[in-house]
């Protein structure tokens, strides 16, 4: 039976103290821009449908300066292969955790 091993994301809501620390330390972008991001990403996303891309991603990180490719990085390694990937995937988990701002 093969091991599934569960992306960092999941285990968002159970992490206290200093793990969250950590896990937000690993986050390449702040905790404010990725709430910003998911924000962007479903505002896009109702206006269009989903391409299977990172394409509102990237146009946001694109504005934001940011670290694209570790951020892209992070968002597939959690299940956010496109941009409805991470509405599925990434934003229940952290707005869950964050709230929905």
């Amino acid at each position: 039976m093969p091991i599934i091993r569960k992306s960092e994301i999941e285990n968002l809501e159970q992490l206290t103290g200093d793990e969250l620390e950590v896990f937000l330390q690993l986050v390449p972008a702040s905790q404010e821009t990725v709430s910003r991001m998911l924000d962007f990403i479903e505002d896009e996303l109702y206006e269009s449908e989903c391409d299977h891309h990172l394409k509102h991603a990237m146009i946001f990180m694109m504005r934001e300066r940011l670290d694209f490719p570790k951020l892209t990085a992070w968002l597939n390694n959690n299940g956010g292969y496109c941009d409805c990937k991470v509405m599925k995937e990434i934003a229940p988990h952290w707005r869950a955790r964050f709230g929905d701002d």
